[in-house]
């Protein structure tokens, strides 16, 4: 089911900017590797879309972290429109056991959404996340409904501090769990109860996505203090071309071809850096800038790209770029370009750099 007659046109290299042979040799580059997706949009037309066997356009493609742009960012800002939380709020006013805390009590919800909350992340180097000991493997248990934990109490409860809010960059999953918490808690009263039904009814079916092309949340729904609590931070899987309509929407500044589904406003302060701190920028392997659930090149630390540049990624190098003055969307999925060159580094160097190259 969807609301929308919106239908991508097809397009070519040579018509939409592109030289094709320098367009050939990026995709091939890609393709070599382990990208299993690619799907290239400018103008509303799509200029390029390649498939391994096994995969294609109406197949959905695990998101990993990207979650945190599409179902993260995104949940966030339609209850931002909705005028029931605040990025510069404090958390604590939906989560009432940080509010006796002097130092949770101090984390906002923009803290959360741009991992400056001082949550540590669930993470031991180079320890897979189902061998992770301690509460940190007790979050990643807690996606299974079955095992007997539950990532949000973890998140809220026993992830510790390790820097004071506000104060230094530090990528967090529990972080992200905890907004979940707080937009959920933000959410009660109206007709969406959690961040799925929202997702489904306000942005996913009026711009046309199929229900059959897009999950959240590892499938499952968690009950904690009352609230049906949906994932964030991972385990999202949707088609490339459901990716790209988000990123559309956000291209258009939340109108959807006459419908107006999020406010210029709303958008533009998601996207927008409001002073929290950065990540810490490594000539191999440069940060972009983090916003609510999003990153950008506002300060162009990749100097190739445009600096309107947005974009989401996760592990494996499951990536969108939406690139407003260019109207260029671009998504990959599939395994880890590079292995052990950082998290950025690839992405910069061969997807991001390349394309813009091959732009005539």
């Amino acid at each position: 089911m969807n609301d929308s007659r919106f239908s991508w046109q097809q397009g070519s290299p040579a018509e939409d900017g592109f030289d094709s042979k320098r367009l050939q040799v990026w995709q091939d580059e890609l393709i070599r590797h382990n990208t299993k997706c690619l799907l290239l949009i400018r103008n509303d037309r799509i200029v390029l879309e390649w498939y391994a066997p096994g995969y294609g356009p109406d197949i959905a493609h695990y998101t990993a972290s990207l979650a945190k742009s599409l179902v993260g960012g995104m949940s966030l800002a339609l209850a931002m429109d909705d005028d029931l939380i605040h990025p510069r709020q404090k958390a604590a006013d939906f989560i009432p056991s940080w509010r006796a805390d002097p130092q949770k009590s101090q984390i906002t919800v923009e803290h959360l959404a741009t991992h400056t909350s001082g949550l540590v992340d669930a993470h031991q180097d180079n320890v897979p996340h189902n061998h992770e000991e301690g509460w940190m493997g007790a979050f990643w248990r807690g996606r299974d409904p079955d095992s007997g934990c539950n990532s949000y109490a973890i998140a809220i409860n026993e992830a510790p501090l390790v820097a004071e809010p506000g104060t230094k960059f530090i990528y967090s999953n529990p972080g992200m769990a905890a907004l979940a918490y707080a937009v959920t808690a933000s959410l009660q009263g109206t007709a969406y109860p959690d961040i799925r039904t929202l997702l489904k009814q306000r942005m996913m079916r009026p711009i046309g996505v199929d229900d059959r092309t897009w999950s959240v949340g590892y499938g499952h729904t968690f009950m904690y203090n009352g609230l049906p609590l949906v994932a964030n931070w991972g385990g999202g899987s949707y088609t490339p071309r459901a990716v790209a309509a988000v990123g559309r929407l956000l291209l258009r500044r939340g109108d959807w071809d006459g419908r107006r589904l999020l406010s210029e406003e709303t958008v533009d302060r998601m996207l927008a850096h409001h002073g929290t701190p950065l990540p810490r920028r490594r000539e191999v392997n440069r940060w972009p800038v983090p916003v609510l659930g999003w990153y950008t090149n506002a300060d162009g630390v990749w100097p190739q790209v445009p600096v309107d540049t947005f974009c989401g990624l996760g592990a494996g190098h499951q990536f969108m770029a939406v690139m407003p003055s260019l109207n260029l969307i671009v998504v990959r999925n599939g395994g880890q370009l590079i292995p052990d060159a950082g998290t950025w580094r690839p992405i910069e160097e061969l997807l991001l750099n390349p394309l813009m190259a091959a732009l005539t």
